[in-house]
């Protein structure tokens, strides 16, 4: 499938690349854009052989955000333009919302691979993946409330489980854009690597995932560790024995006792 906005590449192992491609408008987003992010997010969740996604920018820049031009032409954020009704009702399905949101909610592992700065939804792009790794020239600007709005791209909500109440509201309220380093020390992202060796890190981090796990309990496992964050003790242990019942049944954990005891690498078949 071919993009306007975004390009996507698949590899022989499953590892599903998806560039943000505007340079032209420092990659920010818009709402063909969300469109485009949306379906191909969509395809990666139903392929059997897409493993992993790695989400990163063209050229120096993750993504600056929204436009800002259009924001200052009309004197407001930016709304997706003829909502349906069901972005009416449901406004968290809605352009970058659902964008964010999707990455959380779909099964296979996200990286984000954080080639330059990251800006306003840009930073809501890279908190719905499940995991961030940074280039030392990167940059975040979680810089909202610095142009009079809230972050209403689902990063609100998202932040605190990922940095903590107290640092996401010193980051917040204060609108800063901050270095690699700092998100570092903060814990918004897990490496800070040299340029050169950020996608070849990335892809390193999805192969030990794809050679170690069989696919049916990675997707189990982000199933059950993303509903915990809104369940109660109770309620998700019950998932998450639910969970375990459904892998315990597949071929693959066979096939993981199996390699364990034959000290040989497991063959998955994702069943």
């Amino acid at each position: 499938m071919s993009y306007r906005y975004i390009t996507s590449e698949q590899d022989e192992h499953g590892i599903v690349t998806v560039t943000i491609d505007d340079p032209d408008a420092k990659n920010a987003v818009n709402w063909d854009m969300n469109q485009e992010m949306i379906r191909e997010f969509d395809r990666i969740d139903r392929d059997p052989k897409a493993r992993v996604l790695i989400v990163t920018g063209s050229g120096r820049i993750f993504c600056s955000g929204g436009n800002i031009k259009r924001m200052t032409a009309q004197g407001q954020s930016l709304e997706p333009p003829d909502p349906t009704l069901r972005e009416e009702l449901y406004p968290q399905e809605a352009d970058i919302r659902r964008v964010v949101t999707g990455l959380r909610r779909m099964s296979k592992p996200a990286i984000a691979a954080v080639n330059g700065p990251a800006i306003g939804s840009g930073i809501g792009i890279a908190a719905g993946c499940d995991i961030r790794i940074a280039s030392s020239a990167s940059r975040f600007g979680w810089v909202f409330v610095r142009r009079g709005i809230v972050p209403d791209d689902a990063s609100l909500a998202l932040m605190p489980q990922i940095i903590g109440y107290a640092r996401a509201y010193k980051w917040g309220v204060t609108g800063r854009t901050i270095d690699a380093n700092e998100a570092l020390r903060i814990g918004f992202v897990s490496e800070v690597v040299e340029p050169d060796a950020l996608l070849p890190r990335c892809r390193e981090f999805a192969m030990e995932i794809i050679d170690n796990c069989p696919p049916l309990t990675v997707q189990a496992f982000k199933y059950a560790l993303a509903e915990s964050l809104y369940q109660g003790l109770d309620e998700a242990v019950r998932f998450t024995e639910r969970a375990q019942r459904v892998v315990r049944a597949s071929e693959d954990h066979g096939e993981a006792l199996k390699a364990y005891a034959e000290k040989r690498r497991p063959q998955w078949k994702g069943v």
